[in-house]
């Protein structure tokens, strides 16, 4: 009897040892992790939110903060996404000596401890930039060297063709600008590369006067830089249609779509950041 109290006391003790030790575990704060690690994750939400808030400016000095801190934690891949971050924004804010030289340090850059994928990336953006300056042949080269390492199987591929259907476009190739263009539509893509596809796709069929399908190409585009918030793009094709309403003959329509373009960019000029530009193609 006695040892049966003692078995059954000794036993309870244990049981309040364990439940002390899981109370405790639970309630304890986790472990912080090191200063400088936390300051550079902390610069890099601070830059995505103020990205999403549309405020440019902010975004670009923490972009920087956190690449810098990345940098200084020898954490290559973080602080090469940075660059590529910081690199975009400069470009939005018309900074592009910035944006490019940040792209070219990363290409630069063949040790093994450098990411393919933000290689990739960052040969991408540079024919995106390159080509927004109208410097064609370059643009083709930095998207050669992207496609190359990409092999049709990164992120970026759809946005690849996208690019290379606009170099096609801008050298007045219409039939292979339209036939890379159509080949995103069908393969299907995120809403900002379809929305870019048939951008792409309508003005090349105005171009090669298939007008009637231009028209609604942009209005397809229309319809999803509305969904995305991308005042710039909406300007594009709103002005996109007045161009072919033109073409139809459908003047006082093609007046209203133009007039309706230029209020989006007004608009969107008066906002902090911006980064619409101030001229319409």
């Amino acid at each position: 009897m006695i040892s049966s109290i003692f078995n059954l006391q000794r036993a309870a003790l244990l049981l309040a040892v364990m439940l002390t030790g899981l109370a405790s575990g639970c309630g304890s704060a986790p472990a912080r992790q090191p200063l400088a690690i936390e300051q550079a994750k902390k610069a890099d939400l601070e830059a995505h939110r103020a990205l999403r808030d549309g405020d440019l400016l902010r975004a670009r000095e923490l972009f920087r903060k956190a690449m810098l801190l990345q940098q200084a934690l020898d954490n290559i891949p973080a602080s090469t996404m940075a660059a590529i971050n910081l690199s975009s924004i400069s470009h939005r804010l018309a900074d592009d000596d910035t944006a490019l030289r940040l792209l070219d340090e990363i290409l630069a850059d063949r040790s093994a401890q450098m990411p393919s994928d933000l290689r990739i990336a960052a040969a991408f953006r540079k024919g995106i930039i390159l080509a927004d300056h109208g410097r064609l042949a370059e643009a083709g080269v930095a998207l050669q060297q992207a496609t190359r390492d990409c092999n049709r199987q990164c992120a970026d591929n759809t946005g690849m063709t996208n690019l290379a259907a606009r170099l096609a476009l801008l050298n007045g190739d219409f039939p292979a600008a339209l036939a890379q263009a159509k080949a995103v539509i069908s393969q299907g893509a995120d809403k900002a590369e379809l929305a870019n596809a048939q951008r792409i796709a309508a003005t090349a069929e105005s171009a090669l006067e298939q007008n009637e399908s231009a028209l609604d190409r942009y209005h397809v585009a229309l319809a999803l830089d509305k969904e995305l918030g991308l005042s710039s793009r909406i300007a594009e094709d709103l002005q996109g249609i007045a161009r072919v309403l033109e073409k139809l003959g459908r003047k006082p329509e093609a007046e209203i779509y133009a007039q309706r373009a230029q209020a989006v960019t007004a608009a969107a000029q008066l906002l902090p950041g911006s980064s619409v530009k101030k001229t319409l193609p």
